[in-house]
């Protein structure tokens, strides 16, 4: 019944007690509030039969107030204050100072490109934020949405609406085998894809949905020895098992500089893919979250993983902000 009764009066009125309260005056405070007087009476009436009190009453001395309104007035003063307060309230992220735990979801590829910078730039600029990490899965969204992950970094095609995204860098697929191998030299033929035992990851946010839609378009054929949602044991995998794979451009690099196991084309057209950093929309302005997803992209441009591109891709409302000091 109260939320009811509060949803009947317009705000508007408060301004009218708060004016008539100072005037004791119907026409003066029409006048300061530049309405008419028959407005200003119709606007205490409406306020007479919500409270079922006169409210103000004529005296020689003017329009004063009853008990009840002198109640209404010094409770309406205190809510002016905190309104006042809330208008005014900006939330405030020092990293310096800040103590705060931020959840990113990540795929295996991400720990291992930019993790460790990541690490390192809070040791330096703050050290008191934490990172608490999460896979990448078909619950990001939802987590996202609900504030229990402040950021996504990876592949994921199919966002709702609602979702802000910004380009990270862009990828491209390629084959990894063995050095050595005896069948595999400079190229992989497509024959030798369909023939070759292959080990296949499955992480989601790791650009794999391109791959297979890739694969079914053009009814090309793999045989699957092993199927992998992480990118850890893929390298033995790779030089133990004699396995063909493909994986993202950067993942196979970070393989490849042991020198046991080279890069190669695939065989089929695939076209590359943006890596990109995912939020809710709701958060855009939240100064922790923007302060993250500008380290994060500072990170992959300082490491060379940019896209290339002059502008950074940003498909959103994003604000490019400095990844130090006080974010407001």
């Amino acid at each position: 019944m109260k939320r009811r009764n509060m949803t009947n009066i317009d705000l508007r009125l408060l301004t009218i007690v708060n004016e008539l309260n100072k005037t004791r005056s119907v026409s003066q405070a029409a006048e300061n509030l530049e309405l008419s007087q028959s407005a200003v009476s119709m606007s205490l009436a409406r306020l007479r039969k919500h409270f079922k009190d006169p409210l103000f009453v004529r005296t020689p001395d003017g329009m004063e107030p009853t008990p009840q309104m002198s109640e209404l007035i010094e409770l309406l003063e205190k809510a002016e204050g905190l309104l006042e307060t809330a208008l005014v309230h900006r939330i405030a992220f020092n990293p310096s100072t800040s103590d705060r735990s931020l959840r990113l979801g990540t795929t295996d590829i991400t720990r291992v490109t930019i993790l460790p910078a990541l690490m390192k730039r809070l040791h330096a600029t703050a050290q008191g934020v934490g990172v608490e990490l999460q896979d990448i899965s078909e619950e990001t969204p939802r987590l996202l949405h609900a504030g229990r992950l402040d950021l996504a970094v990876g592949y994921m095609p199919s966002t709702a609406s609602g979702f802000c995204q910004q380009r990270l860098f862009r990828d491209r697929f390629v084959c990894a085998v063995r050095a050595n191998h005896s069948r595999i030299e400079h190229t992989v033929t497509l024959e030798q894809f369909e023939s070759e035992p292959q080990v296949v990851l499955t992480m989601p946010g790791s650009g794999i949905e391109v791959v297979e839609k890739a694969l079914e378009t053009n009814r090309i054929n793999r045989k699957v020895r092993l199927r992998l949602p992480g990118c850890f044991g893929i390298s033995s995998m790779i030089t133990g098992a004699d396995c063909l794979a493909i994986v993202p451009e950067q993942l196979g690099k970070l393989i490849a500089s042991a020198g046991r196991i080279k890069l190669l084309p695939l065989p089929f057209a695939l076209p590359p893919y943006y890596v990109m950093q995912h939020w809710h929309e709701r958060y855009t302005h939240d100064p922790a979250s923007k302060w993250l997803r500008s380290v994060i992209a500072d990170l992959f441009r300082e490491k060379g993983l940019s896209s290339g591109d002059t502008d950074p891709g940003v498909t959103s409302r994003e604000e490019r902000t400095k990844s130090t000091g006080v974010i407001r």
